[in-house]
C-alpha cells in the first residue's frame, strides 16, 4: 500500500484542538512528551508549553510536509494535526500515500464530533462531510440527501456560503442550522437557526454547520426524462435507467465509467450512489458534452466529471473502474466491451466488477453478448419493454416506447 516515504521509521500524527495538550488522547500526550521534534501549524505550536524539543513550523501542504522529513528519522518526529487527522485530515492523506508501515495516527475529538455533540444531535448516521479546502458541492451534495449532517467550513466556503448552497439544492427553509465556532476554546461560541435564517456573521474561520431534518430526498433514480436536457429523446429512458443502475449495483466508493454518456442522466444518478467515489462520464461529441456539463450543475453533481474523448482513448488513462456502463459504441461496441472488461480487471478485489450495456439494435446486442462469451464472462440478457399511459380522448391507453436489451455481465477481479 502506497509508495516510498521520504523519511525513515514511522510518523506519529497526533491530534490536537483547542484545548492544547489537555485534549489529547492519554496515548497522544504520551507520544508528544516522547518526541524531540515536533511539527505542525504554528497555531497548534502556540498551544504547547514553552519547554521541549525542536519546534518546526509547517504549511499544511503534503508536499512541504514531505521537504520537511526528507531523509529524517521520522520515528522521533510528532505531526499535529487538527482533531481527527483520519477524518478529512493530513493523516488520511498519508496512510493513503504511503500506508500504514510509514504513519501512525492518533485522533483526538473531531470538531465534527464536537459541533454534533454541542447541537444534541445523535452522531450515529450523520453525514460527516467537509468544505474547507474541497468544491462547496461535494458538501453540500451529500447532505442533500442526510437528515442530520455536519460540515467543515473555510473562509472562502463560510456558513453563509453553505447554508445558501443548501438552500439552492432544495433543503427546505424549516431545516434546522447550527453553526459552531471555535469548538473547544475558551471563545467557543454555539448559535442556532434555520436554511431560511441562518445565524448571522461575521463567522470564525474555524467553523461547522450542522443540519438537522425531520426527512431527506432519496437518490432519485429514474427520474424522468424532463429532469435532464436532452437532444431529440438520446436519453436512458425513466425505467431503463432504473434497470441499468440496479445492475451496476455502485457501492459508496466506487469508481464508475459512463461510456457515451449523452445527455448524462446514468452518471449524475450513479454519481448519487457513488457518494464517495467518482464517475468519469466519457463523451466524443462536443454538443452532447456541453449537454451533459448543464446537466451536472443543474443536478448539483459533485463527482461526475466530464472526459470530452472517444471511449477507446479515455479508457486508457482513467482510474481502474468497480461498474462500466456503455450507452453508446455502434460498430466498436464488441471493442469496447472487451477493453472496459480489461479495465475492470485492473483492480484486484474479492467484489467482481460490474459491466452494463443498454443496447438498442439486434446488432448491437449479438455483438455483446459475442463479446461476453468470448470473455468467458458470466452475462444475463433482458429485453425492457416499457408502455406508458396516455390519454386517449377522456380515457387512459398504453404508448409502447422502443424496447432496449440490457446486458449485464460480472467479471471477477480476484
Amino acid at each position: 500500500m502506497g509508495g516510498e516515504a521520504p523519511w525513515r521509521g514511522r510518523l506519529a500524527v497526533v491530534g490536537i484542538g483547542l484545548e492544547g495538550p489537555a485534549g489529547m488522547s492519554p496515548r497522544g500526550r504520551r507520544l508528544l512528551e516522547a518526541a524531540r521534534t515536533v511539527v505542525g501549524h504554528l497555531r497548534h505550536l502556540s498551544l504547547l508549553p514553552e519547554a521541549g524539543g525542536e519546534r518546526i513550523p509547517w504549511d499544511g501542504s503534503p508536499a512541504g510536509l514531505e521537504a520537511l522529513l526528507a531523509g529524517r528519522d521520522a520515528s522521533s518526529i510528532v505531526l499535529l494535526a487538527s482533531g481527527d487527522p483520519n477524518l478529512f485530515g493530513i493523516g488520511g492523506s498519508l496512510l493513503r500515500r504511503h500506508g500504514r508501515a510509514a504513519v501512525e495516527v492518533e485522533p483526538a475529538v473531531s470538531s465534527l464530533q464536537l459541533a454534533l455533540a454541542r447541537a444534541g444531535v445523535p452522531a450515529a448516521g450523520a453525514a460527516l462531510l467537509s468544505a474547507h479546502g474541497r468544491p462547496l458541492a461535494a458538501a453540500v451534495g451529500p447532505a442533500r440527501h442526510a437528515r442530520r449532517a455536519a460540515l467543515l467550513t473555510d473562509p472562502e466556503h463560510d456558513p453563509a456560503a453553505v447554508v445558501r448552497a443548501l438552500a439552492a439544492a432544495g433543503v427546505e427553509g424549516d431545516a434546522r442550522v447550527v453553526v459552531a465556532e471555535r469548538l473547544g476554546g475558551p471563545e467557543e461560541r454555539v448559535r442556532e437557526g434555520t436554511v431560511a435564517k441562518p445565524p448571522p456573521g461575521p463567522y470564525d474561520p474555524l467553523a461547522v454547520v450542522v443540519l438537522e431534518r425531520s426527512a431527506a430526498a432519496g437518490p432519485g433514480l429514474g427520474a424522468p426524462e424532463s429532469a435532464y436536457a436532452h437532444e431529440s429523446g438520446l436519453i436512458t429512458k425513466a425505467e431503463v435507467r432504473a434497470v441499468v443502475l440496479a445492475a451496476l449495483d455502485v457501492a459508496a466508493e466506487d469508481v464508475v465509467w459512463d461510456l457515451g454518456s449523452g445527455s448524462g442522466s446514468v452518471a449524475v444518478e450513479a454519481g448519487r450512489m457513488a457518494g464517495w467515489g467518482a464517475v468519469y462520464a466519457v463523451e466524443r461529441d462536443p454538443e452532447r458534452a456541453a449537454v451533459l456539463e448543464r446537466n451536472l450543475a443543474r443536478h448539483g453533481s459533485w463527482n461526475v466529471e466530464v472526459v470530452r474523448a472517444e471511449a477507446k482513448e479515455a479508457m486508457a488513462r482513467l482510474p481502474a473502474p468497480d461498474a462500466v456502463f456503455i450507452g453508446g459504441g455502434g460498430a466498436a461496441l464488441g471493442r469496447l466491451v472487451e477493453g472496459a472488461v480489461a479495465a475492470l480487471r485492473r483492480r484486484r478485489a474479492g467484489v467482481p466488477g460490474r459491466l452494463v450495456a443498454a443496447l438498442a439494435t439486434l446488432e448491437s446486442t449479438l455483438d455483446a453478448v459475442e463479446a461476453c462469451r468470448r470473455l468467458d464472462l458470466g452475462w444475463r440478457l433482458a429485453q425492457v419493454q416499457v408502455s406508458r399511459a396516455r390519454a386517449v380522448g377522456s380515457r387512459l391507453g398504453w404508448e409502447a416506447l422502443n424496447p432496449v436489451q440490457v446486458l449485464a455481465a460480472e467479471v471477477p477481479r480476484g
